[in-house]
């Protein structure tokens, strides 16, 4: 394996640990967590803690996309990393500016902001920690190893630090500020390390420059909060109706989905999806072909994850969360689907549309999808409480599914093949991918 290859499989790792870990620390606290704070803190949190994911978002901007690919195109030339991270930091001030001034004049208007100023100002604070976070660089410059490695430090004294302190269920804010201020202090030692380890230099932008950055990348940004819309404004809606008890059911039960799929998304991830690009680089045709027969073994392989929710969503709520979350097994088995529905668009949408340049065609279902996911939102958690949020949320997946699907069949592509379905093809298709791989 020559040193390119071996870069690339240790940043893929690298990836993975950083994902894994994002739900491997939370995993090991929701237990403790969730019987010490309760429904109505842990709602509280979570509605507020969804409020701000936009704030973060606004910050982000999507440079940790747009600035990696400028950064990978140049990486040895320091003075051109310095004016993209230069770049990237001016502009990611005048949003986290905006956002602040924002956040500030809504605090007045949602009744579960002016009510927990102390914690929503805490959470607010992420955003905070988005200003500071040079992921984008480690990324460009392919040097993950030492990100992840902090990372896992990371996770270890804010675990530690969680069953150290909270105790009792008034420790919410301090619960709320163990996670942020660690993420603070490690993002602002991560921008001190790059810029010294890297020889970095800061300098202020032009307005001009900034807003130039900010036009350019406005479609990236766009696209991460046209996916948010579906996954968590759904929780701001219910709050505008339910009281904080009431948002901890549905958010447990989203939760709980999102850590299996995170199981299910690091194996597909790391080993199709690299699969499929490749595929996909030896001419269309070729790759839709492979697709055609990896969509077989992604749809067993999650459709077990989907009758193993459903079938064990009353032992799993209670061992993971307590008997004061009962509740929401009602939602964890309507949205168990959810994993066969999120694999399908995400072959559909990222690996076909994607890499057959269809971008606009993905972010105008996208988009569709959002606005019926709030109407929907609105009506049925008024009228339905927490299942309504449920069902809004699988009938705003499925219907991606079905528009990604009609979509490629009118462009005359489809990755259905019902011959690569039975049994035998799967295993022979298995032992293929292990020889290519390994």
């Amino acid at each position: 394996m020559g040193s390119k290859d071996k870069t690339l499989v240790s940043n893929i790792a690298s990836l993975g640990v950083v994902q894994i870990i994002s739900y491997i620390f939370p995993l090991l606290t929701i237990p403790y967590i969730s019987r010490i704070i309760g429904p109505d803190g842990l709602g509280l949190f979570n509605y507020i803690s969804a409020f701000v994911t936009y704030f973060v978002l606004m910050v982000n901007y999507g440079f940790d996309l747009t600035a990696t690919r400028k950064i990978a195109g140049n990486p040895t030339n320091t003075e051109f990393v310095s004016k993209i991270y230069s770049t990237v930091t001016t502009c990611r001030l005048l949003l986290l500016t905006g956002a602040t001034i924002t956040f500030i004049l809504l605090s007045f208007y949602f009744p579960n902001l002016k009510n927990n100023l102390i914690l929503s100002g805490i959470l607010f604070l992420n955003a905070v920690s988005a200003l500071f976070n040079p992921q984008y660089i480690f990324q460009g410059l392919q040097k993950l190893s030492f990100f992840s490695s902090l990372n896992v430090v990371k996770g270890i004294i804010t675990t530690v630090c969680i069953f150290l302190f909270v105790s009792d269920a008034k420790h919410l804010i301090i619960y709320a500020s163990i996670g942020v201020f660690t993420n603070l202090i490690f993002s602002i030692f991560w921008t001190i390390y790059v810029v010294y380890k890297y020889k970095i230099k800061f300098f202020f932008v032009s307005l001009n420059s900034c807003f130039k950055e900010i036009w350019d990348s406005r479609l990236v940004f766009f696209s991460t909060i046209i996916f948010s819309f579906y996954t968590t404004a759904n929780i701001i809606i219910l709050g505008v109706f339910a009281p904080p008890k009431i948002i901890a059911y549905y958010t447990t039960a989203v939760s709980l989905i999102n850590i299996i799929q995170s199981v299910i998304n690091v194996p597909i991830s790391s080993s199709l999806y690299p699969y499929i690009g490749k595929a996909f680089a030896d001419g269309r045709e070729v790759g839709l072909e492979k697709l055609k027969r990896i969509v077989s073994l992604i749809f067993y392989f999650t459709l077990a994850a989907c009758i193993f929710i459903f079938v064990f969503a009353p032992v799993l709520v209670k061992i993971i969360y307590g008997s004061q979350f009962e509740n929401a097994i009602v939602s964890v088995r309507i949205l168990s689907v959810l994993p066969i529905l999120s694999s399908l668009s995400g072959t559909m949408g990222v690996q076909v549309m994607l890499n057959l340049g269809m971008d606009l065609k993905f972010l105008r279902i996208t988009t569709i999808a959002a606005i019926c996911s709030i109407i929907m939102n609105f009506l049925f958690s008024y009228y339905y409480s927490y299942i309504g949020s449920s069902v809004a949320y699988l009938l705003t997946e499925i219907f991606i599914v079905i528009a990604l699907t009609l979509s490629l069949r009118k462009n005359g592509i489809t990755i259905i093949n019902l011959k690569y379905f039975y049994p035998s093809s799967v295993f022979e298709f298995v032992k293929q991918i292990k020889s290519n791989l390994f």
